[in-house]
């Protein structure tokens, strides 16, 4: 199967449109969403339209959670809380419906794991050695699970565990990397709708379990008619700003 792997899109109608004009053009199987759906840009409603009627895995991010039970939302920062309380103002029942029918983990068909923060808790960064060794170590544990598919840092990474137990980051390439049936791996395909490795591109990536093989991939979208939406919704003018930069 070839799927498709994206995550945070975060209310960016542009960049999830781009995104899914992209993978119709290469043919996927299938869409893992790894979270957070809403928060932060300002079409919260037209994305979930969007993935209606795709073929779509579709997991709950902590930004998600938190536009249902606002308390969660209290231990955001203030621009994050603002953003995510315009969104819980403007959803649409039914799509608050669909919100809430998603599962935190998903066991893919094969000895793949789907979460958005780690497969513990979906507030969970895996952004440095430690917390990547940790979730490695877990997955080892369990001999029917290879890779685990993480969004949640909005950067992308390829952490890999070898048969000697070492963990490390492999570098991103822009050319097809090759997974190795010997070592686990978490994999986050950075970010649609908020990229924050200083590429404004929509960030995805493309799994292919025949081949073992991850390629991660970027496509332009319409970055000024994203920061019009927020500027018109009166959210802070920053989440505008910062999508230009892809931080």
């Amino acid at each position: 199967m070839r799927l498709a792997v994206i995550a945070d899109i975060h209310s960016n109608s542009e960049a999830l449109a781009s995104v899914l004009a992209q993978l119709d053009r290469e043919g996927v199987e299938a869409i893992l969403n790894l979270g957070d759906l809403v928060g932060y840009n300002a079409s919260p409603n037209e994305c979930l339209e969007l993935l209606q009627g795709r073929n779509v895995w579709s997991l709950a991010g902590n930004h998600d959670l938190a536009l249902l039970d606002p308390e969660r939302a209290q231990n955001f920062n203030i621009i994050a809380y603002e953003a995510l309380m315009w969104c819980r103002q403007q959803i649409r029942p039914e799509l608050l419906e669909f919100l809430q029918s998603l599962p935190l983990l998903r066991k893919l068909p094969g000895s793949f794991l789907a979460c958005h923060g780690t497969p513990a808790n979906p507030d969970t960064y895996i952004a440095y050695h430690f917390q990547g060794k940790r979730v490695l170590k877990e997955l080892y544990q369990h001999s029917d699970l290879r890779v685990c598919f993480f969004g949640h840092t909005h950067r992308r990474a390829l952490w890999y565990r070898d048969i000697r137990g070492k963990v490390a980051l492999r570098l991103i390439s822009p050319a097809t990397m090759q997974l190795s049936p010997e070592e686990h791996y978490l994999i986050n395909p950075g970010s649609v709708g908020q990229p924050r490795d200083g590429n404004p591109e929509a960030a995805y990536a493309i799994f292919d379990d025949e081949a073992a093989s991850i390629e991660f991939k970027s496509v332009p979208y319409d970055v000024s008619g994203a920061q019009r939406r927020i500027l018109a919704a009166g959210l802070p003018p920053y989440l505008a700003e910062r999508l230009a930069l892809g931080t």
